[in-house]
């Protein structure tokens, strides 16, 4: 990216970081009226500062959102529902599966799937609209057809299944490692903390692995610079929305908690997106902005 694009970012990262934390308002609203609960607050927090957290939060989701958005050729409609899918998954859903096992906090319900949604799709479309890729003729149907074409249906098969094993084995490897460090504060119930056994764990990881793979799958398919690019680009926005971001908002946990699962998640998240790049990004071979993607938008 050229020194000359930073300064857009200044004005439109704040405007798109401010539409999901205005989004947060319907949400809530949409939440009360299909009868969920507002959940209560965390042990040693207060709202005051959890919404400057939280604003602070949209900011950093809007950044990574568009780098992302940047690398999707098509027009604004395509580029909105991929940016939305990968968004509310991710962050929402995602987190929801992982603190309900993890967590006897109120707050790991379903109110905050729903709280999400509205705020999700307000700061995509604002990505989408705001930063644009170089091409945006491009029919993501073709892309599609294209996509698969480039391998046998054995080739995906293996692919697909290795893709689908990467993250319960990347989030067991490192877990193994920080789990000298947080396995004590999980097992004294610190800051509402659980510690769920495998019987528990397992169906999650697997439930998670799948809605990761539909999230990302989407962008690798439309990715149409470097495949290094999508790999550091998919590896830093999966990291700000699967855990980042909510370790920055989670003040009240303890610092060796909050130090501790960030890199865990951030490692986590690069070998896993450096993994699907691997495995399932298109065969570069040629120039990306040299393939031709053309047509109406799909």
């Amino acid at each position: 990216m050229k020194l000359s694009a930073w300064p857009h970012y200044f004005w439109k990262i704040p405007v798109c970081g401010l539409l999901f934390f205005i989004g947060l308002m319907p949400g809530a609203q949409l939440a009360g009226l299909i009868g969920l609960a507002t959940p209560a607050m965390p042990a040693g927090a207060d709202q005051a500062t959890i919404a400057q957290f939280t604003m602070l939060a949209s900011l950093i989701l809007a950044l990574g959102l568009a780098f992302v958005s940047r690398g999707l050729p098509g027009k604004f409609l395509l580029r909105w529902l991929i940016l939305f899918f990968f968004t509310w998954i991710a962050y929402a859903v995602n987190n929801y599966f992982e603190a309900a096992i993890f967590s006897t906090m109120s707050a790991a319900s379903l109110y905050a799937v729903v709280v999400f949604l509205p705020g999700s799709l307000l700061c995509s479309a604002g990505v989408a609209w705001l930063f644009p890729p170089k091409i945006q003729n491009a029919n993501f149907i073709d892309q599609v057809r294209t996509f698969f074409e480039g391998r046998s249906l054995a080739g995906w098969a293996w692919r697909f299944l290795s893709a689908f094993m990467a993250f319960p084995l990347a989030y067991y490897l490192f877990g193994s490692l920080i789990a000298p460090i947080v396995l004590p504060y999980y097992q004294q119930g610190v800051s509402e903390l659980a510690l769920p056994g495998w019987n528990q764990i397992l169906p999650v990881l697997a439930i998670r692995s799948v809605l990761f793979l539909l999230a990302c799958l989407p962008i690798i398919i439309a990715w149409n610079l470097p495949k290094r690019s999508l790999f550091v680009t998919l590896g830093i926005a999966l990291f700000i929305l699967v855990g980042g971001i909510s370790m920055l908002e989670a003040y009240w946990l303890l610092p060796v908690l909050r130090v501790t699962h960030t890199l865990e998640i951030f490692a986590d998240e690069m070998v896993y997106a450096g993994t699907l790049t691997l495995l399932l990004g298109r065969p570069m071979t040629q120039p990306a902005d040299k393939r031709v993607l053309v047509g109406a938008e799909a």
